[in-house]
């Protein structure tokens, strides 16, 4: 009765367990609740924005609500995602700033070149002899909260000019207008004599400069002089830069990018840059960073880049710590582990165990019904030379011994015994100890009826001399059941 009983617990368990599996498989999955958040991109009319724009519109449907909200720059952007004013920023990469504590990378995107602009009475100048010819004229540098302000004072310094660390005192004068400013200012005199802009390709301000106003482009060839001297502040325990040299890259312009005049330069213009960051504040909740990850890879912003920014983008040196939901990410792309399958593998996985414990329950409840049932079986055969046994008793207890109940009981038990073994050899029957008590059980009564047909032998030898009768005589009549009288 409990084996039975167990039997049936097992197959409740199973029919469970596949249930679940069968549920979890099945299900249609949960549509993710609309998350909120805010971004920034710096300037309204900078192409950072225009792409922020773009990326929000096409969140919307994975799920997403992102107010753009337009700042004056990086610095300012990097600065209010750090507070939590903003959840997300495009900014510009190479910024050191060390009180910066709450920011995390989501991923970098593509180079951001330097623009450099001069007006065209001064390109041939500075061309030829180098941004030191801009002593004692206009310079447009961005607005201070700018990444370009920060990065274009280190050049400037670098090409040998001075600046105070207060911008007190310069070598040339600063402007201060922002890019719209510049947009707005239709007489080429209130222009600066110089504007540096960091822009992903191509500028809306350098092309309303060259457009407008005539200004060209000069090249900036010192880029890997500029980027390695990251070695000498290694180790110098004063690095007061305001960019960290080691993100910042020699890169280009394409030839024609802002004009196909024909007396446009030929080759690329050699420049240095730095790369746009996606970053967010710490506390954005990891599933919400892969799966603005997932929309960014997917998004006409990935497929409109030249070359198209994918997930190999999250191997580059990361210029703030990862983002929680990025690692995930990047580690579910790992090569080792193929395609799209990773995106179900956390449910395969619980599908997989509960259809195994499932099916190894149903397995397991089969096996022990079929050994039930072989072992019933032996229970047959005992109970029938149990049978045996207790008719050959009756015939000793009776006034005379039937030979041929006997010989019938014999010839009984060895069938049964041959038919028994026969299906434990088979795999029909099993368990060897009841195999072993069986034939004990098979030796006894065999042993019995023998001891008795042996005795009747002697009975019947006795009676065929009284009768002087021949013994095979009686024994053959009394083995089919006649009277030998």
């Amino acid at each position: 009765m409990l084996r039975n009983q167990r039997e049936w617990v097992l197959l409740a368990a199973a029919i469970a367990l596949l249930g679940i599996g069968a549920w979890v498989g099945l299900r249609s999955p949960r549509t993710p609740r609309v998350v909120s958040l805010r971004m920034t991109a710096g300037d309204a009319t900078g192409i950072r924005h225009r792409l922020a724009v773009e990326f929000a519109k096409e969140s919307e449907a994975f799920g997403f609500q992102i107010e753009v909200v337009p700042t004056d720059g990086s610095e300012m952007a990097l600065s209010k995602v750090e507070s939590g004013e903003f959840d997300l920023a495009f900014i510009q990469g190479g910024l050191s700033d060390k009180t910066i504590r709450n920011v995390r990378q989501i991923t970098p995107l593509h180079m951001e070149p330097l623009h450099v602009l001069v007006k065209p009475e001064l390109f041939e100048k500075v061309l030829q002899n180098g941004l030191r010819q801009l002593q004692g004229l206009s310079v447009n540098r961005g607005t201070p909260s700018s990444g370009t302000y920060v990065l274009s004072t280190e050049v400037l310094r670098f090409a040998g000019l001075q600046i105070e660390e207060t911008d007190a005192a310069t070598d040339f004068r600063s402007d201060t207008k922002n890019y719209s400013e510049l947009i707005r200012t239709k007489e080429i005199e209130a222009m600066p004599d110089a504007v540096f802009s960091v822009s992903t390709l191509p500028s809306p301000i350098a092309d309303s400069l060259i457009d407008s106003f005539g200004y060209q482009l000069i090249p900036l060839q010192f880029g890997e002089a500029f980027s390695i001297e990251a070695m000498a502040e290694l180790g110098s325990g004063d690095m007061q830069s305001l960019i960290d040299r080691r993100h910042v890259f020699t890169t280009s312009i394409p030839p024609f990018t802002y004009s196909v005049d024909r007396r446009a330069p030929l080759n690329s213009l050699e420049t240095l840059g730095t790369r746009l960051l996606f970053v967010a504040n710490a506390s954005v909740n990891g599933d919400t960073v892969r799966r603005l990850l997932e929309v960014l890879f997917q998004s006409n912003i990935a497929k409109t880049e030249r070359p198209s920014i994918d997930a190999s983008l999250l191997e580059l040196p990361a210029e703030f710590p990862l983002h929680i939901g990025a690692q995930s990410y990047r580690q579910r792309n790992k090569p080792i582990i193929a395609g799209d399958a990773i995106d179900y593998l956390e449910k395969v996985l619980a599908i997989a165990a509960t259809l195994a414990g499932g099916t190894f329950f149903v397995v397991q409840w089969a096996r022990q019904s079929a050994r039930r049932r072989r072992e019933s079986s032996f229970a047959i055969y005992m109970e029938r030379v149990i049978a045996i046994e207790r008719e050959s008793l009756q015939n000793e207890l009776s006034a005379q011994l039937d030979l041929a109940s006997l010989i019938r009981l014999q010839k009984e038990l060895a069938d049964l015994k041959s038919e028994a073994v026969t299906k434990f050899a088979n795999g029909k029957l099993e368990g060897e100890k009841l195999i072993h008590g069986f034939l004990a059980l098979v030796n006894d009564s065999r042993d019995q009826l023998t001891r008795l047909i042996l005795h009747q032998r002697e009975n019947i030898e006795q009676l065929a001399a009284e009768q002087h009768a021949s013994p095979g005589q009686v024994w053959l009549q009394q083995s089919q059941g006649r009277s030998s009288n």
